[in-house]
């Protein structure tokens, strides 16, 4: 066996060092534990998860009230098609409704967060919405969606109403 000469000694041992320091800086990742039911429960019910759920519907239909209001903005309507518009939004706010429950939407939330976050993760977040600023951001969330909503509508409805147009030209031509 050759005897290593001075330089290849330091080489392999910062190889190995090397070698070492990424073994241990994946270790955590490697042996991240998987949330717990526990975990996924106690985080949903400090994040208000069911009753922001709730909350969120009426402004779900009020938005869509909203944008219907906007896209028929300056057209008069009889008495029919106002009738026939009004059926069409609270057949459209039953179905969101029906699907939007919390018996629905839970499971999905649990699985995602599951998938998602670790345990250690879980007891952070918990740990976060638990304390006053987590409890105030939990507050002011209703208000922060409301003007993410407008803002997003404000975006959205200039590319409607030229759909709205491209569809009327469309059918005028043909």
């Amino acid at each position: 066996m050759p005897v290593p000469t001075a330089g290849e000694v330091p080489m392999r041992q910062m190889s190995r060092v090397l070698a070492l320091t990424a073994l241990l800086l994946a270790a955590p990742l490697a042996f991240a534990q998987q949330a717990s039911d526990a975990q996924v429960d106690r985080l949903l019910e400090v994040m208000r998860a069911q009753a922001t759920v709730e909350a969120m519907m009426p402004q779900v239909q009020a938005s869509q009230q909203q944008m219907v209001a906007q896209l028929t903005a300056g057209q008069e309507l009889n008495e029919q098609d106002r009738a026939r518009l009004d059926a069409i939004i609270a057949s459209s706010n039953q179905r969101i409704a029906e699907t939007l429950t919390w018996d629905r939407l839970e499971p999905i939330y649990r699985d995602i967060y599951i998938r998602t976050f670790a345990s250690e993760d879980m007891e952070a977040m918990i740990e976060f919405y638990e304390s006053p600023a987590g409890q105030r951001l939990l507050d002011k969330m209703p208000q922060l969606m409301q003007n993410t909503m407008v803002a997003v509508q404000q975006l959205v409805m200039p590319m409607m109403q030229q759909l709205e147009q491209d569809i009327r030209e469309h059918t005028a031509a043909e």
